[in-house]
């Protein structure tokens, strides 16, 4: 009879559970800040047009293509590092580049200058969600997984909702006080300053990332080799190899992306345009706007994050089942509220809206790092991010400002703009998932034999 041969793994304890979510905090914090510094921007569409005399189009690439750049591309390089290099280090320099970028994006007096500040701060949010849902993994057995990238993935919604809050309370007043002439650099208008003004914290948080710990990478354990990183192309042919699986699942989930910054960037001038606001009433519903997304949001990461834990015990499709509940709420929620009659039920309907689109960054991210090996399991996850910004922030922004300009042309036609493309996008996600449900369960268990 041959002897059982222990697991190593399983003799190595996971860190402390009070430090690991400690951890957890400290990424969400950094997530929070990344999604502030990403989406102010959309607070500040009309003073940026304005100033730099731009189309919707042009504002679009700010939004989106600019910051796609090197955030996409960027991302899977990272990822290569973070599968054996030290994780910590890879995102402290990530929120420090971000952050010093953002303030860069308020010392831009052109259109190409602001477009290369946009640049380079999503290269530094590229290093963020690679590393940091590798290291989660780490810190966490996997019945407590899904909990633990839920309130990570928390940051979205938070990060998004407090950009508007921020922007709603303080903005007005900085509009209200016009230019002003700052030691150094000068003249500063109104939306220059925003930017200088969110900027500042990423220094504080980065220092705070310092204070992580790399944990055991579990699952070299069992070979006893230092900790080693698949080859690019390898990882590729990987992906590539089971299409259906995540080709498919990281399209449909782009729905998402397309939903935060397709529909989220416009959503400011969507109220000023559809409903005639005053920049009072106009900064009051941005704000409400922002508490939506903060309560909603996080009660759809830690619902979406809880309903992973339960499911997967009993599906092995379960995540991708999170993610299609999560739908139906998020497609009767952006399709609609674009045509309501008063801003009020407009900012209603974005309740299902965001709690529907809240729960899949939790059950999306999990199901992507459940069937990832473990030494292409950061590469993976950077593809997966990869293909959600490349279509988030290339065909988001642009496709509602490409209805609006060329097929209504008319710029106050943009509540129609949005509801076209919202519902066209959730109808075709939610067929991709329900197509992807027997290949992910296939990926599932295939995964077991070397998920710890």
């Amino acid at each position: 009879m041959t002897a059982a041969v222990a697991d190593p793994s399983a003799s190595v304890p996971y860190p402390r559970p009070a430090y690991a979510w400690y951890v957890v905090v400290v990424l969400l914090l950094a997530y929070i800040l990344a999604f502030i510094d990403r989406e102010v921007i959309a607070l500040l569409v009309p003073d940026i047009k304005r100033s730099l005399q731009i189309s919707d189009t042009q504002m679009s690439f700010l939004l989106g293509g600019a910051f796609a750049v090197f955030y996409t591309f960027f991302g899977v390089m990272i990822a290569w590092f973070a599968d054996r290099g030290n994780r910590r280090w890879l995102i402290f320099a990530g929120v420090t580049v971000w952050s010093v970028m953002t303030m860069l994006c308020g010392l831009a007096a052109t259109y190409p200058a602001l477009f290369m500040a946009r640049v380079g701060v999503g290269a530094g949010e590229a290093a963020l969600n690679p590393p940091a849902l590798s290291l989660l993994k780490d810190y966490f057995p996997p019945d407590r997984m899904g909990r633990a990238i839920g309130l990570y993935t928390a940051g979205v919604s938070s990060g998004s909702g407090l950009a508007f809050i921020i922007g709603g309370t303080i903005y007005p007043g900085i509009q209200a006080a016009g230019p002003q002439r700052w030691p150094i650099v000068g003249m500063v208008e109104p939306w220059q300053q925003m930017f200088i003004w969110v900027g500042l914290p990423g220094i504080l948080i980065a220092l705070l990332v310092m204070t992580i710990r790399e944990p055991v990478r579990r699952e070299f354990l069992r070979t006893g080799r230092a900790p080693e990183a698949t080859p690019v192309w390898e990882t590729l042919k990987f992906i590539f190899a089971r299409w259906r699986t995540f080709v498919v699942l990281f399209v449909a989930l782009s729905s998402l992306a397309i939903m935060a910054y397709g529909i989220g960037f416009w959503i400011p001038e969507f109220l000023r345009r559809t409903y005639d606001l005053s920049p009072a009433e106009l900064g009051s519903y941005v704000r409400w706007r922002g508490v939506v997304s903060i309560v909603f949001g996080l009660i759809g990461v830690v619902t979406g994050g809880w309903l992973c834990d339960v499911f997967q015990k009993r599906y092995a499709d379960g995540y991708v089942r999170v993610c299609l509940l999560a739908f139906a709420f998020m497609t009767v929620g952006y399709s609609t509220f674009a045509l309501m009659p008063t801003p009020t039920a407009a900012i209603l309907m974005l309740i299902p809206a965001t709690f529907g689109s809240a729960a899949p960054t939790a059950a999306g991210a999990a199901a992507v790092v459940a069937i990832a090996p473990p030494t292409m399991r950061a590469q993976i996850v950077a593809f997966y991010y990869f293909t959600l910004n490349l279509v988030g922030f290339f065909v988001g922004p642009t496709s509602v400002a490409l209805v609006t300009d060329f097929y209504f042309r008319d710029e106050q036609q943009l509540r129609y703009s949005l509801a076209t493309v919202a519902s066209v996008v959730a109808l075709a996600g939610t067929a991709l998932l329900v197509y992807n449900l027997p290949h992910f369960r296939r990926s599932a268990e295939e995964a077991r034999a070397w998920s710890g």
